[in-house]
Order: structure tokens, then C-alpha cells, then sequence
């Protein structure tokens, strides 16, 4: 029990300070692999899965595409990126 307090206290430590810009990737970032393992759960690598495999294959393109038009569209909306 030890060892997960002071992971917990660690990652705390790690985060103080951080601004919110910074934080809010980070729980991106964990919402995106707790996405990825969901869609692992579902389409599991099996062979026998292989036409589920595919298809988990085409969601992971058009997730990481959505992901790039979100990106896009916010720095649009923060003006780094102008359209001529």
C-alpha cells in the first residue's frame, strides 16, 4: 500500500504548478489510451477477429482524424492558424 501512496503523492508533485493548458492535455491524453484499450477490448487481435480487427483499424484512422480536425478548428479558434 506504500508504493501507491507515494505514486500517488509522485504524480501530484508532478502536476503542481502545471497550467491548465498543460493539465487538460494530460487528461486528454488519458481519456485517448483509456479509448484505445476500450476499442482493444472490443476488437480483441485474435485471429479469429481478423474482419473485427479491420474494422478497429478504420475506427483508429477516423478517431485520429477527428482528432486533427479538433486540433485544427482550436487553433483556428486561437488564431494560430488563419485562413487566407
Amino acid at each position: 500500500m506504500q508504493t501507491g501512496t507515494n505514486t500517488k503523492t509522485e504524480i501530484l508533485a508532478l502536476l503542481e504548478g502545471r497550467t491548465e493548458e498543460f493539465l487538460g492535455k494530460i487528461r486528454q491524453f488519458i481519456l485517448d489510451l483509456d479509448e484505445l484499450e476500450y476499442i482493444d477490448f472490443l476488437y480483441p487481435l485474435d485471429p479469429g477477429f481478423a474482419q473485427l480487427d479491420e474494422r478497429a483499424a478504420e475506427a483508429r484512422e477516423i478517431l485520429e482524424n477527428l482528432r486533427d480536425i479538433e486540433a485544427t478548428l482550436r487553433d483556428m479558434d486561437r488564431g494560430k492558424i488563419r485562413i487566407q
